[in-house]
């Protein structure tokens, strides 16, 4: 695998991740019910966390593989 594909492909899970936490937020803002909710507290708040740390760890090895860093 060539070291500039791994950041693309961690940008992409992490906006994949990303939507997937806006889908449970519109959810529970348009039709809460208490397992909407609970799946919101549950796997939505993680999948927030774990996009960003997954595209600050993208910008990190952009920034490595540029030497700029």
């Amino acid at each position: 695998m060539i070291p500039r594909e791994i950041p693309i492909r961690i940008l992409r899970i992490a906006i994949i991740l990303a939507a997937l936490f806006n889908l449970l937020a519109l959810m529970v803002m348009v039709h809460t019910t208490p397992i909407i909710f609970t799946l919101f507290m549950f796997i939505g708040q993680p999948l927030f966390v774990l996009a960003f740390v997954l595209l600050l760890a993208a910008v990190l090895a952009d920034l490595k593989g540029r030497q700029l860093l």
